[in-house]
């Protein structure tokens, strides 16, 4: 892809020359070449096919001296020795000294999330799918035994009472066994 209005003249290409560059759809690519036809123009290559309005970025750090600033105190505050003089007292340090708490944002404070349960489709087996498998494995087979209720679950079971106290005890034989 050719690339213009990004340079001012070819040597700040060539400066960058094998720099990443990437586009505003996370294209990557890479600066070729300086093209000689328009000043700042260059070639580059890229992943994929990039349309003519997408935006180029190229990344760059610049190093910045800062200048360090240095303010010694020569009088100390105070008209006495060296040990008694006593820096600025910090903002922390006065709201402890004072039994104040620092200010609490209400937009600053952790909220419970709170989340709806998720709801899942029940499993569906498309007809088509279902033709092809074999018979044990047919999803309509599981579906008709569990809309069935069984006899068993139907009629009532009438205990006697030594069956009563046979059942209570092996009850709690079984709950002693899990703890």
């Amino acid at each position: 892809a050719f690339i213009k209005g990004m340079f001012q003249s070819a040597l700040e290409v060539a400066k960058f020359e094998g720099a990443s560059i990437r586009t505003v759809s996370n294209i990557r690519g890479q600066i070729k070449k300086a093209l000689r036809s328009s000043e700042g123009a260059f070639r580059a290559a890229f992943e994929d096919k990039i349309l003519l309005s997408d935006i180029v970025f190229l990344r760059t750090w610049f190093t910045v001296d800062l200048p360090r600033y240095y303010n010694p105190v020569t009088t100390l505050l105070l008209a006495g020795s060296k040990q008694d003089w006593k820096g600025m007292r910090t903002v922390g340090q006065m709201r402890w000294e004072s039994g104040v708490k620092a200010p609490v944002e209400a937009d600053s404070t952790y909220t419970p999330v709170e989340r709806k349960a998720k709801v899942f489709q029940p499993f569906r087996v498309p007809a088509s799918l279902q033709k092809q498998l074999p018979f044990k494995t047919k999803p309509k087979d599981w579906v008709e035994r569990s809309k069935k209720t069984s006899v068993l679950h139907k009629r009532a079971v009438v205990r006697e009472p030594h069956e009563k106290r046979a059942a209570a005890l092996v009850h709690q034989i079984h709950v002693a066994y899990k703890d």
